[in-house]
């Protein structure tokens, strides 16, 4: 999408990472071996910058599976057999269209159980819209934009209405992301990263 790189630049400068660990290093070629399509470019860059983790303990951002050892991990995944059966996960917000959920990637998720994916149609993964299964409204809705673009107007406020089932966000001014490495040892340690 044309404003991906932009939105990845805005993302840059009002999102601080809060921990020692920002960016993961991923070999993009095994992952594309491994899901049979080439990821976004704003994703890439995203993984780049910040990595596998969480937004103000609410959004969560996956990597993709590059080895089997990480098969266990929550990762970019397709949905389960169980979501594909289930015909209440097929409602689609009127405006947004509808897709078959055979093409949706999911890419993260929210703290309310939301589903976070791309509309995996395009040859082209740089036009990838996003979907937002919303647990509380109970149906997808599409986002004509990239990952990052969504993640900037998502921590920036300018969703009406909000594409997520929390509102937590809102009025959040400086949001902050946490490695899930440094979110793991602070728990391990006894600590809660996100209180201060």
């Amino acid at each position: 999408m044309s404003e991906d790189q932009p939105a990845m630049a805005g993302l840059g400068e009002v999102l601080s990472c809060i921990g020692p660990t920002c960016g993961d290093t991923v070999n993009w070629s095994a992952a594309e071996k491994i899901y049979e399509t080439a990821f976004p470019a704003d994703y890439r860059s995203f993984v780049a910058a910040f990595g596998s983790g969480t937004i103000e303990e609410l959004v969560v951002v996956f990597t993709p599976v590059v080895s089997s050892e990480e098969v266990r991990m929550v990762k970019v995944s397709r949905l389960s057999q169980a979501a594909l059966a289930d015909k209440g996960v097929n409602e689609w917000a009127p405006d947004g269209g509808r897709y078959r959920l055979e093409d949706l990637l999911i890419w993260g998720g929210t703290a309310a159980a939301d589903t976070l994916c791309w509309i995996t149609t395009d040859q082209d993964p740089d036009r990838w819209p996003v979907a937002v299964y919303s647990r509380m409204n109970h149906e997808w809705s599409v986002y004509p934009c990239g990952m990052a673009e969504f993640l900037l107007k998502l921590v920036r406020n300018e969703w009406h209405p909000g594409p997520i089932s929390d509102t937590s966000l809102e009025g959040v001014v400086d949001p902050r992301f946490l490695h899930d490495k440094d979110e793991a040892a602070a728990y391990e340690a006894g600590l809660d990263p996100w209180e201060y």
